[in-house]
């Protein structure tokens, strides 16, 4: 790593960077559920963001938020279609 940064300028790259964030505190607390916590729920973040895009959200568990969430991300470009 050469040390430089990025700078995220556009409302576009904000919002991606916001909804990356809520994407890796989700997976976090599915892969690991006695691990850290945080004050704003990343479950309900998700799903505050899934209906804000018109997207009904069935079962509210974790996992299953977590699975709309990840493709949600994916299929709007954000999210790399990789098999984590």
């Amino acid at each position: 790593m050469s040390g430089e940064g990025f700078i995220l300028d556009t409302p576009e790259q904000i919002r991606a960077f916001g909804m990356l964030q809520v994407y890796h505190k989700l997976k976090m607390e599915v892969e690991h559920p006695n691990g850290p916590k945080w004050r704003g729920s990343p479950m309900m973040q998700a799903i505050s963001i899934l209906e804000a895009a018109d997207i009904k959200v069935q079962k509210r568990t974790k996992k299953a938020v977590f699975v709309e969430y990840r493709a949600y991300l994916t299929v709007i470009g954000v999210l790399k279609d990789t098999d984590n």
